[in-house]
């Protein structure tokens, strides 16, 4: 399954996927908050929505090298004060996995625009804006992930910089282009690839939509497998995939 981009149901593909053969898995899972995703019911029941995904990680969990990571990008359902980040933590830990740290991903986007405020100039029940989301990381069995040095390929300049955990990146600007709704930018994929896994490494995606993880795993020579239900965003993704440009910079992933 190296190198590939499948269309389907992430718990039944990587039922057949054999047990811990993956370095690293790096998602954003769908948010349930009824984004309009082109082959998923984005609102439903919170049960259901956490019985499928949780069988989805287990899977994940199976297939996960001993000191491979997981890194989950979330952001909390605050209209329905359901604390998504902190469910899912609380998943992994009680599935033993090790908890690595925590991440906030600062879109710098302080002028977010929000249709209620919940009680206007009024402490009775007043809404939070979230400027950010979370990246919840977790390790398997220890927090060591074993390579070889040559293909580590992280500048000093990024590892000082990256270790730092809070990443200033603007969010995605190419959603419309995609037809996706809810894409993490490059720059996102490019730091957690760069900071917690090596050159030649398996890299697995289980929600990768248009193929955001995927195409930055090939640019830095990275194996990949993408899972999605839909087949019009695993061809967006695989075209992305095949047409990937290299980093000029490193200032092209930071802001």
């Amino acid at each position: 399954m190296r190198d590939t981009i499948i269309t389907g149901d992430s718990e039944d593909v990587i039922a057949d996927m054999p047990d811990e053969s993956v370095d690293l898995i790096l998602t954003s899972p769908p948010y349930n908050f009824g984004m309009d995703y082109d082959e998923h019911d984005d609102k439903v029941d919170w049960d259901a929505y956490y019985t499928k995904l949780f069988a989805i990680f287990r899977q994940c969990n199976r297939v996960l090298k001993h000191g491979g990571r997981i890194v989950v990008n979330v952001q909390p359902c605050f209209s329905q004060q359901m604390p998504t980040h902190h469910v899912i933590s609380n998943f992994f830990m009680n599935e033993g996995l090790l908890w690595k740290g925590e991440i906030i991903w600062d879109k710098n986007n302080y002028n977010c625009a929000y249709t209620t405020w919940g009680s206007w100039m009024s402490p009775s029940a007043p809404y939070l804006k979230y400027t950010w989301e979370f990246l919840e990381v977790f390790c398997k069995g220890t927090i060591k992930h074993a390579g070889n040095k040559e293909d580590a390929d992280i500048t000093a300049d990024e590892f000082k910089r990256l270790v730092v955990a809070r990443w200033n990146v603007a969010p995605e600007h190419k959603m419309k282009e995609y037809g996706h709704p809810a894409m993490f930018p490059e720059a996102i994929a490019h730091n957690v690839m760069k900071l917690f896994s090596y050159r030649g490494d398996v890299v697995l995606d289980p929600f990768n939509g248009v193929g955001t993880t995927t195409a930055v795993a090939k640019r830095l020579n990275r194996s990949y497998i993408g899972i999605d239900t839909s087949e019009e965003y695993c061809e967006i993704a695989r075209e992305r995939a095949r047409c990937v440009a290299p980093v000029v910079t490193l200032e092209d992933y930071f802001v």
